[in-house]
């Protein structure tokens, strides 16, 4: 600090400087947007807090079903599969279909040279007359016992030679044992075929015939000469076969393998309904390369998935007895069977099924969030006695069934009645609930109507 000439005291030229608009401008500048952004945040802050709590408000009494239902996960497959082979060798002289063709039951699929086939069947018959008329002239004759007797086993032979040789001409051609799609197609014309006899048909599911058979599978009938395993396709979950020369699926007719587990296997039985929503589709085999990855988005486990998924309505055709604990947790077979878009539903697609087990019929409803539940177990309400939050009653009530954030009412409130329902949170949202009742290990339940 220095003194004036009129001995007043100096201000440091540094100070000077400091004061200096250039400097002090840009300071007070920094600090209102200082101040201003700590006033920000703070109200915001504040803001958010107070609105994470959404206040009480008067909701109807409405109604609906509340349906009870188990949840399983499992992998699309064909209803059904033929795996079609030639029975007898030969110079294949037709393919008719290719990989992705519809085919008809009853309809071939493909031929091998059947003249040797044919020669055979006319050779067998002859033998066949010739050893009838033998047997005949014996018999006429008055010839021994011995003698008639192989005459007889001639005939015997010569029936079986016949039977044989109309079979290698069946086997000539392929058939389609009912209506389908062509899969896979392993064979070329001109290829030579050898006399293994490799391949007789098969088809998926339990049971098993052979000869002249006919089975009900999706939606064709099948009848033919072919070896074939299977029976109707509602029964069963049996092995699939495709590793034929011609490969034939079901068309838009489908199965479902679910595991579900022992705590709700006592709930399922047959002929119940079940919905399936995709959750992911295959891109395998020319039957996919579409995925869904969307979901039902009222299923807790999956939320966070769109609402786009294909669904199908299905029914249960098999229920399993023996338990599976290979995942380390029991579990029982179920099969669900269900028709589906081609467009949609894909073989080796994932699908979540919801296996209706039990419905209330048309209830009275509220949200769960309307009822208070005092400590000796007593159920409440508060009933809107103007239409308004302001003026309210108590009323004792009688409680079913929850789901959804849904309860029914047994008691105590009527379909158009007004009631209190407690505040949410901002980050649960209107879809949250609590309420009573366990839906733990794949059981939940579902509200349709209003």
């Amino acid at each position: 600090m220095t003194t004036g000439p009129t001995g007043s005291i100096e201000t440091p030229s540094w100070w000077r400087r400091l004061l200096h608009p250039f400097v002090i401008m840009p300071v007070v500048a920094l600090l209102a947007i200082g101040f201003w952004w700590f006033g920000f945040h703070s109200s915001g802050t504040s803001s958010s807090a107070s609105g994470s709590i959404v206040a009480p408000q008067l909701v109807a009494v409405t109604s609906g079903t509340l349906n009870a239902t188990v949840s399983a996960q499992g992998t699309i497959a064909a209803l059904a599969t033929d795996a079609l082979s030639f029975t007898a060798s030969g110079k294949v002289t037709a393919v008719n279909v290719k990989a992705g063709d519809k085919v008809t039951a009853g309809q071939v699929l493909a031929s091998i040279d059947s003249a040797s086939l044919q020669a055979s069947v006319s050779s067998a018959q002859a033998s066949l007359a010739q050893a009838q008329a033998k047997l005949s002239d014996d018999t006429d004759a008055g010839a021994s016992s011995q003698q008639l007797t192989a005459d007889a086993a001639s005939v015997t032979t010569a029936t079986d030679s016949l039977t044989n040789a109309r079979t290698a001409l069946a086997g000539s051609s392929l058939v389609a044992n009912f209506d389908g799609i062509v899969s896979s197609v392993n064979i070329t014309v001109g290829q030579q075929l050898g006399s293994s006899g490799a391949g007789a048909t098969s088809v998926s599911g339990s049971g098993s015939g052979s000869g002249n058979s006919s089975a009900n599978v999706g939606a064709g009938t099948a009848t033919n000469n072919q070896s074939r395993t299977g029976a109707a396709a509602t029964t069963g979950t049996g092995t699939t076969s495709s590793s034929g020369q011609i490969n034939v699926t079901t068309s838009g007719v489908y199965k479902v393998d679910l595991a579900v587990s022992s705590a709700d296997i006592s709930k399922i039985a047959l002929g119940q309904v079940a919905t399936l929503t995709v959750t992911t589709s295959s891109s395998s085999s020319g039957f996919g390369g579409r995925t869904q990855a969307t979901t039902n988005t009222t299923r807790a486990s999956t939320s966070g998935q769109t609402t786009s998924a294909a669904t199908a309505q299905g029914t249960v055709t098999s229920v399993g007895a023996v338990a599976s604990a290979s995942s380390g947790v029991a579990t029982f077979p179920v099969t669900v069977t269900f028709k589906g878009d081609q467009t949609l539903f894909f073989v080796g697609g994932s699908v979540i099924a919801d296996i209706v087990t039990s419905a209330t019929g048309t209830v009275v409803l509220v949200p769960v969030r309307a009822i208070t539940t005092a400590q000796d177990g007593t159920r409440t309400a508060e009933l809107s006695t103007d239409g308004t939050i302001n003026h309210t009653k108590t009323v004792t009530v009688t409680t079913g069934t929850t789901s959804n954030g849904m309860i029914e009412i047994k008691s105590g409130l009527q379909v158009g009645d007004k009631v209190v329902a407690a505040g949410l949170s901002a980050s649960t949202g209107s879809g949250a609930s609590t309420g009573t009742g366990s839906f733990g290990g794949g059981t939940s339940q579902s509200r349709t109507g209003q």
